[in-house]
């Protein structure tokens, strides 16, 4: 019995640390989609997105990892099909392209927000990018629309429709990949409340952290009795 609980004691420990491993893999090296920008509220939709009628928008990447965009787009409630196409450039001297994707029109669900991701562009923080929509081979009686607001809403960047720069802006987030540790201080910016203070929430989130390590502990011990007294 006494070699049976040195046994079952290091197995509780080896658990315990592969779960604090863990903890710190998800909080401070795993990457996820954080919210870097958010130009909305939506007013008007665009011209249908057919033959010439391509749109796009110019933006400022706010941070690094620059990873994906959410584009609103809306069907007219109606089954489209057929690709649509979207390009991302990095505007400079040269241009640089670094995204082409293509969707289908079918995917698209009305009025609402439809991803796209890519590679991450590592050094994108600061830097002007462009993105378009197009659809060659979509009529005006098959294709797709995208949200906007009729007012110029976003001052760094611009609309633009069949290669002319027009009212209003695109209605689009963007997003970079960054692990939960980089979005405490967003989350103190836009949630103050009574995480006013980053300190105070990372002492919260130790806390929170702690309360679940000794959980584990105490649930292993439960187990191990209730297991020993069988």
């Amino acid at each position: 019995m006494p070699k049976l609980k040195i046994r079952f004691h290091s197995i509780r420990i080896a658990i315990l640390g592969l779960f604090i491993v863990l903890q710190f893999f998800l909080i401070f090296v795993k990457k996820h989609d954080a919210l870097d920008l958010d130009i909305s509220p939506n007013t008007v939709p665009t011209p249908k997105i057919h033959s010439h009628n391509q749109i796009g928008q110019t933006f400022i990447a706010k941070r690094n990892n620059f990873a994906r965009i959410d584009i609103m787009l809306g069907t007219h409630g109606q089954m489209n099909t057929g690709p649509v196409t979207f390009r991302l450039w990095e505007l400079g001297s040269p241009r640089k392209q670094k995204v082409n994707l293509t969707f289908k029109a079918s995917e698209v669900k009305n009025n609402r927000y439809h991803s796209l991701r890519f590679k991450p562009i590592r050094d994108s923080q600061d830097k002007t990018y462009y993105f378009l929509l197009t659809a060659p081979n979509a009529t005006t009686e098959n294709s797709i629309s995208a949200w906007m607001n009729g007012r110029n809403i976003y001052r760094e960047g611009e609309y633009w429709f069949q290669n002319q720069k027009s009212e209003g802006d695109l209605v689009f987030r963007v997003y970079s990949k960054r692990p939960i540790s980089a979005e405490l201080g967003r989350i103190v910016r836009n949630y103050e409340g009574i995480f006013g203070s980053k300190t105070f929430l990372i002492f919260a989130v130790v806390l929170f952290e702690l309360a679940q390590i000794l959980m584990l502990w105490w649930l292993l011990g439960f187990i191990n009795r209730i297991w020993t007294d069988s």
